[in-house]
């Protein structure tokens, strides 16, 4: 009998699947799969009534907005989900769209940002055409690759934030962000694969040459402000956080997606992952078992004990990372993190997990609740009532649930690293609480209070994309078989697009 795992490539990733049958069967695996296809049915329906051809749909007012120069993202980024969820009636509704759209033009007046259409636009034609092999829908991320390109146009190589499209020139601006110069690059590769053309590749493998190059604060940490003139950095936090993330993932990724043979990657990944651990990992004064990542200031001697949702993608890294570079220690410190960003959902009146969490340290020092002028302005903080004992953190005043998927993502990975069944019964709590709290007749809204079960007033009337490309794909595979879009064969973009791994590079 043909078994995947005898075919499976070294290192192997994912362990083979194991059916318990008192609780986590096959069929209760596919129930749950099958209420998470469900949710995706009812978004797209509602997309499809309300919004289609736009870029979001507003699921309380059921109206719509181009919030993203009109392209129609949701629609783009929803497109590999609905092929993955074998809802092919509607992916043949969205390519029938797609096909005709002209990116060559945007919205009036509108500026297109440069990263969030690589991830989301190029990311979701690329894989759309990987799975499908609808060649138009390769011409038309092509289109959208070489509209994007004068962002690259500067002195350095470095991209300029964001494109007009309309006049085809880049909007000139100082300085990008890490995670906006960082996180291009297996989107651009995969498309030079795709095409036979290496511009694109090395077009943005010269961003990854330059960082690498340039000072850091501390070996393999890299603070989110660069001048794009210089390639110098000037300001910002160094965080695994909003607008570092992704250009950590990516070394790892890169790494993976070219079969191990790029080992400048390789080394980023664990300089940085080494400096992590050492200065940015702390664990609760309250719960032994609860580690996060906090933040580091400029010059990497600061440190704000604030862990954000958007943190939660690293235990997921950490563990890919673990068994593509054989480091155990890292799937250990993955678990606990984990764990933390469980209990972020867990411990909440809603099962919803705020935009952070904060944590004292142990001289009883930390962030205000309040809303504070800077992430380092540490005070004194009064005695912890009963709640943060409890919970091991405290809440901030940014309480939303933005329909976020890290947590998702990290769980549905380790999972397919660990095997252990805990993994699928987090999600489960964490879909049903999506489910229980932001349905709605149209779709799903962010929610504005995770503390409060007044949950009509809660509904902000908004629903990104990569809820669709993300969230609801990330909780269909940890409910799916492992070897189904399996991790040793697909690296995801920081969009959950999942681009096929290019094993015969190795043996080129």
């Amino acid at each position: 009998l043909f078994c995947p795992y005898d075919y499976w490539h070294n290192p192997q990733v994912t362990v083979p699947p194991k059916t318990d049958d008192s609780n986590h069967s096959a069929s209760t695996d596919k129930e749950r799969r099958n209420a998470v296809r469900d949710a995706m049915k009812h978004t797209w329906s509602g997309y499809h009534k309300y919004a289609f051809g736009h870029d979001e749909l507003l699921p309380v007012s059921n109206k719509s907005n181009d919030k993203w120069g009109g392209w129609g993202v949701t629609l783009i980024d929803a497109l590999d989900t609905l092929y993955i969820m074998e809802l092919y009636d509607e992916f043949n509704q969205g390519v029938t769209h797609v096909v005709d759209v002209d990116f060559s033009k945007a919205t009036p007046g509108y500026t297109t940002p440069f990263f969030e259409m690589v991830i989301r636009s190029l990311a979701g034609l690329l894989t759309a055409y990987e799975m499908s092999l609808d060649k138009r829908l390769l011409a038309k991320a092509q289109q959208v690759g070489d509209v994007l390109m004068p962002a690259f146009k500067t002195s350095t190589g470095l991209p300029y934030p964001r494109v007009d499209v309309n006049a085809g020139v880049a909007v000139r601006a100082s300085s990008i962000c890490l995670a906006e110069a960082g996180t291009v690059q297996l989107e651009y590769w995969k498309l030079s694969d795709l095409t036979g053309n290496p511009i694109y590749h090395q077009t943005a493998q010269r961003v990854v040459d330059i960082l690498d190059q340039s000072q850091k604060p501390y070996k393999g940490l890299y603070p989110i402000w660069v001048d794009i003139a210089t390639g110098n950095f000037t300001s910002g936090q160094i965080t695994f956080g909003a607008q570092g993330d992704s250009w950590y993932e990516y070394m790892l990724k890169q790494y993976i997606y070219s079969g191990g043979t790029h080992d400048q990657y390789r080394r980023m990944y664990v300089e940085s992952i080494e400096s992590m651990k050492q200065k940015m990992v702390k664990r609760s004064e309250f719960d032994e078992q609860m580690y996060y990542v906090g933040d580091l200031d400029f010059t990497a001697k600061k440190f704000s004990p604030k862990f954000q949702h958007l943190t939660c993608f690293v235990p997921g890294m950490l563990a890919l990372g673990s068994k593509t570079l054989n480091r155990p220690d890292d799937l250990e410190l993955a678990k606990q993190l984990t764990y933390t960003c469980f209990q972020m959902y867990n411990q909440t009146a809603t099962g919803l997990g705020p935009e952070y969490v904060l944590f004292r340290d142990s001289s009883n020092k930390g962030l205000l609740p309040t809303n504070h002028k800077n992430d380092f302005d540490i005070e004194d903080l009064p005695t912890a009532d009963s709640s943060e004992v409890n919970n091991g953190y405290y809440l901030g005043y940014d309480r939303g649930y933005l329909l976020r998927p890290e947590t998702a993502e990290s769980i549905m990975i380790l999972y397919r690293i660990t095997g252990d069944v805990k993994y699928k019964e987090w999600g489960w709590q964490i879909f049903q609480a999506i489910h229980k709290w932001t349905k709605t007749p149209a779709g799903y809204s962010a929610y504005r209070d995770v503390t409060s079960t007044k949950r009509d007033s809660q509904l902000t009337d908004s629903m990104e994309s990569f809820f669709l490309a993300e969230t609801l794909k990330y909780l269909y595979l940890l409910f799916s078989p492992a070897d189904y879009y399996s991790l040793d064969d697909y690296v995801f973009n920081t969009e959950a697009h999942p681009f096929k791994i290019q094993h015969s590079r190795a043996h080129k």
